[in-house]
């Protein structure tokens, strides 16, 4: 089961040896919040729905208003499995804040889209969420990314209500850097997940190996 926010402000916590008085519930909501920014802008979630098309019509609207980019446009394969999909030739865009596509060519009516987008991730408690939708290894990554900022903020506040080691800014800056690197490792690792292909796209250029790496 994925994390709520109160979780994660406890695993937060823990990671970087600290409680609610060193780093306060407030600073490890807004380090989170950051960081899932940052992991939102660079591995999003992959999603579909299916639209049905109308005759001579261009332009369709997403439902799902929180998509951040439109991936792909395929007409549902006609074969008996529906599995034959063709990707087609398309123009994503937003308009007042919401997400449509224009086909290049009309379909006819029935004809079953499958629309390829991508989501934010979200996590219960924070910002009005009402869900966790971030998988578990993400969660760890993401955690990487809050100490990362949680350690920024630290180090910004240079006087400490009991310091008596003029060192301490540095240090949370060496953390800081470790973790950012963590983090970014984390990224890039989870980043080599594909989106589910349809049919191999003929108007682009492709060999044997393309797809793999």
């Amino acid at each position: 089961m994925a994390d709520t926010l109160a979780q994660l402000i406890v695993k937060l916590q823990a990671l970087l040896l600290g409680d609610a008085t060193t780093f306060t519930t407030a600073t490890c909501t807004a380090a989170i919040r950051q960081a899932l920014k940052d992991l939102n802008l660079t591995i999003p979630m992959y999603a579909a729905d299916t639209v049905v098309a109308v005759a001579e019509q261009y332009e369709y609207e997403l439902e799902e208003s929180n998509a951040l980019q439109i991936l792909d446009v395929l007409r549902q394969g006609l074969d008996t499995y529906s599995d034959n999909n063709i990707s087609l030739s398309f123009d994503g865009y937003f308009e007042d804040d919401r997400p449509f596509f224009r086909l290049r060519v009309p379909q006819s009516d029935g004809i079953i889209l499958i629309v390829r987008y991508t989501l934010p991730y979200t996590i219960n408690g924070l910002d009005s969420s009402s869900d966790s939708t971030l998988p578990p290894l993400h969660d760890v990554v993401l955690l990487d990314g809050a100490a990362w900022q949680a350690c920024i903020v630290r180090a910004a506040g240079r006087i400490e209500s009991i310091n008596m080691n003029v060192d301490v800014s540095d240090h949370f800056s060496q953390m800081a850097s470790h973790f950012k690197l963590a983090f970014d490792l984390g990224l890039a690792n989870l980043a080599k997940r594909n989106p589910p292909p349809g049919r191999p796209d003929s108007r682009i250029w492709g060999d044997d190996y393309s797809g793999r790496y």
